[in-house]
C-alpha cells in the first residue's frame, strides 16, 4: 500500500508534542488563530517550535496562520520564528505567499472545499491544502465530499488530505483517493482534548493505514 506522509495539526502542548515526535510521522502543525480552541500565541509557538526542530529537525514544522496581521505575520518570520513552512487560511492572498517564500519558508496554500472547481494555485505554492470549509479555519471533524475532486487533473504541487481524518478515513477510503494526495493531515480526529493529541489513536491511524 502506498505510503502517505502524515500531518498532526493543532499542537499546543510542549509535553504532547514530544510523545507525537516519538511516532513515525513527517510534519506537525501549530496554529495561531484566536477563533480556534487550539489557538497558540506567536510567542509560545516560536518555543514550541525551537523545541521540536531541537527534538527531530527532520520533521516540518508547520505556522497555521488565520487572522494574523500581515505585519505581525512578516515580523515573526523575519525574527527568527523557527517554522519550515506556513500554511495560509483565510484573508491572505498571493503577496503573502511572495513574503512568506522570501523569508525562506515553503507556503501551504489553503482550498476549502466548497465546490468541484479546480484551484487557482499561487505562483509561490509548494504545498495544496484541501480541508473542509469552516469558520475557524479547519478543526471541524468533518469529511468534505471526495467526488468534488474526482475529475481533477494532477496539480503541480503535492497535495494535503484534511478534514475528518483519523476517526471517519480509514484504509479502505485511501483506496480511493487519487495518486496526487501524497500527505494526510490529522487535527480533531486524534485528540482526547482540543490541542492535544492522543498519541495511541495517532499510532493506530498510523498502523491502518
Amino acid at each position: 500500500m502506498k505510503r502517505y506522509n502524515i500531518k498532526v495539526c493543532g499542537m499546543t502542548c510542549a509535553q504532547n508534542v514530544m510523545k507525537v515526535l516519538d511516532l513515525d510521522i513527517d510534519a506537525i502543525g501549530i496554529i495561531s488563530c484566536l477563533t480556534s480552541p487550539r489557538h497558540v500565541n506567536p510567542a509560545e509557538a516560536r518555543q514550541l517550535f525551537q523545541q521540536v526542530m531541537t527534538r527531530a529537525p527532520k520533521v516540518e514544522r508547520h505556522w497555521v496562520v488565520r487572522g494574523i496581521d500581515n505585519a505581525e505575520l512578516e515580523s515573526e518570520l523575519t525574527s527568527g520564528l523557527a517554522c519550515t513552512h506556513v500554511q495560509l487560511h483565510g484573508h491572505y492572498g498571493e503577496s503573502d505567499a511572495r513574503t512568506v517564500k522570501a523569508l525562506g519558508r515553503k507556503v501551504v496554500q489553503v482550498h476549502s472545499m466548497k465546490t468541484a472547481e479546480f484551484p487557482r494555485i499561487w505562483l509561490d505554492t509548494d504545498r495544496l491544502l484541501l480541508d473542509t470549509p469552516g469558520p475557524g479555519g479547519g478543526g471541524t471533524g468533518k469529511a468534505f465530499d471526495r467526488s468534488l475532486f474526482a475529475e481533477w487533473k494532477t496539480p503541480r504541487v503535492p497535495v494535503t488530505l484534511a478534514g475528518g481524518l483519523g476517526k471517519v478515513l480509514q484504509a479502505e477510503a485511501l483506496k480511493d483517493l487519487p495518486n496526487w494526495i501524497g500527505w494526510l493531515d490529522v487535527n480533531s480526529g486524534v485528540e482526547i482534548s482540543p490541542g492535544v493529541k492522543d498519541v495511541q489513536q495517532i499510532q493506530t491511524f498510523i498502523q491502518t493505514i
